[in-house]
């Protein structure tokens, strides 16, 4: 018994041990829980100390950093049209048919609360351009200072994103405003949004340069009567005015295009008989009220064009149009769309509450009226005015889905010996169109 128990010990004394040293290399679980934290954390951390960004979905893809001081956002939009034309045919000049109203992407970043950048590529059926792209310092609400290509600050409906626009073709108001241009912007809303104010300069002939070295001046204000007020009938009343000054120097082109949005019609032109200058001072003025109060919406504007036009003949005369508009909206089931927003639809067809989406209805008229100017010196034809009626309702199964559907009736002065003809020779005083888009953005 003495001699097995000896081995039976030397064996028991080994096992022993080399369990002590196996338990004295290994770390215990708390220890390896605060060990894999910190190769986590190590992995959120850039090879140059940089904080950790995060990526969510709200309303695009955004992208925030742990510390704040980084924030993006990636979006895009496709926009397509089927246009049919209820009075005309091919032998007409019109057709039926789809259009790549624009697609784009939306690409948004803002650093240490301070600096933001935007850019917005863009496909057309003619091509593709930078539709947006500028820089902004905008720490503070109040004083915000803007550099790049961007829309003048005229006109609440040209200001309007072609993603939120009531109806998918503007009024005839919209020919007579400016666009996008290349420029700088000081703008703000002090008084807790009580006042917005922008001013700015511009090349004056849209993104495509200059042509000469004289700048347009563009300034707009609007006051938010209720902008502090709890009540919602009247904080979201905005009353504005607009007013541009600038130098155009271009030759044998009407001050703007003589063409109605929807249809395309060319509603004043023709053969000139003579040539003419456009090297003069360009003046607009505008004023405008946009009024929010729930599902109801309503919007009215005017905008007057001056330009003084020097033809082969020598006369100098001035060339002189007055458009306006006005139009009503209402959300059928209680959503509501404030000005250059994306709609707050309340109950979304894939929400949690299970509902519809939601139903708008526009109603809209406009007008505008030019001179004579062209018709007497240049021997242009066509009306000298043109009235529209527009009808159009808007489905919103939720807040990034649009299918909409829009009548539009453009009625022109036909007095006198002023006509408009189709391609193959019918005389037009009227048409009409029928506008059908599907949207989709985020």
């Amino acid at each position: 018994m003495r001699l097995l128990s000896w081995p039976a010990a030397a064996l028991a004394l080994a096992i022993g041990a080399s369990q002590a040293a196996a338990q004295a290399g290994s770390p215990s679980l708390e220890e390896r829980v605060k060990e894999l934290e910190m190769k986590a954390s190590a992995k959120g951390k850039s090879g140059g100390g940089g904080d950790a960004v995060g990526a969510y979905f709200d309303d695009g893809l955004r992208f925030k950093s742990d510390n704040g001081s980084f924030e993006g956002r990636i979006g895009a939009y496709v926009i397509t049209h089927y246009t049919t034309f209820l009075w005309a045919n091919e032998a007409d000049g019109y057709n039926d048919g789809f259009s790549l109203r624009e697609a784009g992407a939306d690409l948004y970043g803002r650093l240490w609360g301070a600096w933001e950048v935007y850019v917005r590529p863009r496909v057309m059926p003619g091509g593709t351009d930078l539709y947006y792209g500028w820089v902004e310092f905008n720490k503070w609400d109040a004083f915000k200072v803007r550099a790049g290509v961007f829309k003048e600050p005229y006109s609440p409906e040209r200001l309007e994103d072609v993603k939120w626009m009531d109806l998918p073709e503007d009024s005839m108001v919209s020919i007579t405003t400016p666009g996008r241009d290349l420029g700088a912007m000081i703008h703000g809303a002090p008084l807790d949004g009580m006042v917005n104010y922008a001013v700015g300069v511009f090349n004056g002939n849209g993104v495509g340069g200059d042509e000469n070295s004289d700048k347009d001046l563009a300034l707009r204000l609007a006051i938010r009567p209720g902008a502090k007020m709890e009540s919602d009938v009247i904080k979201h009343l905005t009353i504005g005015g607009s007013f541009t000054r600038g130098i155009s120097d271009r030759n044998n082109v009407t001050p703007f295009a003589f063409r109605a949005p929807a249809t395309g019609t060319t509603w004043h032109g023709g053969v000139p008989s003579m040539g003419w200058e456009l090297d003069s001072m360009v003046t607009r003025a505008g004023a405008d009220i946009v009024w929010v109060w729930g599902p109801f919406s309503l919007k009215t504007e005017y905008s007057y064009f001056k330009q003084k036009l020097e033809f082969a003949d020598t006369d100098h005369e001035t060339f002189r149009a007055h458009a306006w508009y006005a139009q009503a909206g209402f959300w059928l089931l209680g959503s509501t769309r404030l000005n250059n927003h994306r709609p707050d639809i309340k109950k979304p067809i894939f929400g949690d509450k299970g509902g519809f989406g939601d139903i708008q209805v526009v109603g809209r008229f406009s007008q505008i009226r030019i001179g004579d100017t062209f018709e007497e010196h240049a021997g242009l034809g066509g009306s000298r005015s043109v009235q529209e009626i527009a009808l159009g309702v808007n489905y919103y199964p939720n807040a990034y889905v649009r299918v909409s559907v829009m009548y539009v009736n453009y009625r022109y002065d036909h007095e006198d010996t002023r006509e408009i003809r189709t391609a193959n020779g019918r005389l037009l005083d009227e048409d009409n169109c029928i506008v059908i888009r599907g949207q989709i953005d985020f």
